[in-house]
């Protein structure tokens, strides 16, 4: 089977692990990689990269924070990648390298490796879950009605089709706990790098004044405007255990307060909420009776972050 490797090129080393643990497969000639490495000096990339594309059955994305990020990889090579899936030509196999917010686009649709879709550099031992990788990846081009059979034109048979299992399951308190814990680092990764790009701004300057892992915090001045600061103080709940007190106050288990010097601000929340299925985050709000919706730790990010700027009056 042709296999089309789809990648950012900050992932490379994460790309060198994989061809290695796919030495046995190419060897035995059960699956043929292609990556972009292989074009030539002087080859035409768009024109070389296409071709490859369109004589794959099997498209492998290397997920990370990059991938999502790349033009190129996402908006190009996966929406063809999109379009011949559609077409039954091709097998989609997402491989989450690094944590990133790969649920909420088109991926989440699919069976993501390694186990569960937990990212390889969560890993203790990253071999592991690139035996776990090497090991699915056999099973799919190798078994019954394998796709390894089909010829490039060619419409894969239906059962090969990648499709979207959904498991019940439950959720214990550790799972919550690390749920938790995953997010809030999430969160504050995200408002970092957003820091990075606002600090290029004239006159505006941010300081971290505190960031542990239960507590962040930081002040940002506009210094284009006469006094004009705010202060972001961010918190994780410590423990699993949902008080009387916090659901009295409104609180949620992440919360967040934005204080300027004539404002103290008051303590917003985001609370962790379950289904049959997965867990995921709701803004609290005891005051609405809408139903709101679920929320990803980006856009917990981006409601704190604009809300932050725009107490300072950068929009």
């Amino acid at each position: 089977m042709n296999a089309f490797i789809s990648y950012s090129h900050q992932d490379n080393q994460m790309l060198d692990m994989l061809h290695k643990h796919l030495a046995q497969l190419r060897r035995d000639k059960t699956i043929a990689t292609w990556t972009d490495r292989l074009i030539l000096a002087g080859g035409n990339l768009d024109n070389d990269i296409s071709t490859s594309l369109e004589n794959s059955q099997l498209f492998i994305a290397l997920l990370s924070p990059d991938y999502i990020a790349s033009n190129y990889c996402y908006e190009k090579e996966f929406q063809r990648a999109l379009q011949m899936l559609s077409e039954g030509k091709i097998i989609i196999v997402p491989i989450i390298l690094e944590p990133c917010d790969w649920q909420s686009t088109p991926f989440g649709k699919f069976k993501a490796l390694p186990n569960d879709g937990k990212a390889v550099s969560t890993w203790e031992n990253k071999n592991n879950a690139f035996l776990d990788i090497t090991q699915n990846l056999r099973k799919l081009v190798s078994g019954n009605g394998s796709p390894a059979v089909v010829q490039t034109g060619e419409k894969l048979p239906a059962s090969s089709m990648s499709r979207n299992y959904k498991v019940k399951k439950d959720f214990d308190s550790i799972q919550k706990i690390e749920f938790r814990q995953k997010t809030y680092q999430e969160i504050t990764d995200y408002l970092k790098r957003y820091t990075e790009e606002v600090i290029q701004l004239d006159g505006i300057k941010v300081m971290t004044l505190g960031d542990t892992k239960t507590e962040f915090e930081s002040l940002i001045v506009n210094r284009n405007k006469i006094e004009t600061e705010a202060r972001l103080k961010l918190s994780v709940k410590s423990d699993v255990q949902e008080t009387s007190y916090s659901r009295m106050n409104s609180e949620g288990e992440i919360n967040y307060t934005i204080s300027t010097q004539g404002n103290r601000g008051s303590s917003k929340g985001f609370s962790l909420a379950f289904d049959d299925y997965h867990l995921f985050w709701k803004q609290v709000d005891h005051y609405s009776s809408r139903d709101n919706k679920e929320l990803t730790a980006k856009e917990i990010a981006d409601l704190i972050w604009d809300e932050w700027l725009e107490t300072v009056g950068i929009l």
